[in-house]
């Protein structure tokens, strides 16, 4: 994260504490929703079991969520887009390939016309060698 000038530097309890104080908030929120709700009436038991499931349930879920977001939330470092790795831009490793590509085209290219100057030669010394040949 980028600091504001001024601004003390956040540690691991200052990154916790916002997220578990929500986690908490939305757990009390639906354990009376639910407390209240499940119950169905005033003659029938409170479902307290059931109320204590859900708060746990919200709880491990919002703070599995805030860590997630947290996580994605922090940026990279900028000398990471720089020279080699997986962060290089798109446009240097279309060149590069494309060099790669050209480059091997040549090479391809190069190689048949050998192959078929040498395959030329070949002919025509065969064909020299039958003429030298007296009444063939």
């Amino acid at each position: 994260m980028t600091q504001k000038p001024g601004s003390e530097e956040r540690g691991f309890k200052a990154q916790v504490r916002g997220p578990l104080i929500i986690a908490f908030v939305l757990a009390i929120v639906a354990f009376l929703c639910t407390f209240i709700f499940a119950t169905g009436g005033t003659d029938n038991a409170p479902q307290l079991v059931l109320a204590l499931t859900v708060a746990g349930a919200v709880f491990v879920v919002t703070l599995v969520m805030c860590a997630t977001l947290i996580l994605v939330e922090k940026p990279n470092d900028p000398s990471l887009g720089e020279g080699t790795g997986v962060n290089r831009s798109s446009a240097k490793l279309y060149a590069e390939a494309r060099a790669r590509r050209e480059a091997e085209t040549k090479r391809r290219e190069a190689e048949e016309k050998e192959r078929l100057a040498r395959k030329i030669d070949e002919a025509n010394a065969a064909k020299d060698a039958q003429q030298k040949q007296p009444g063939a």
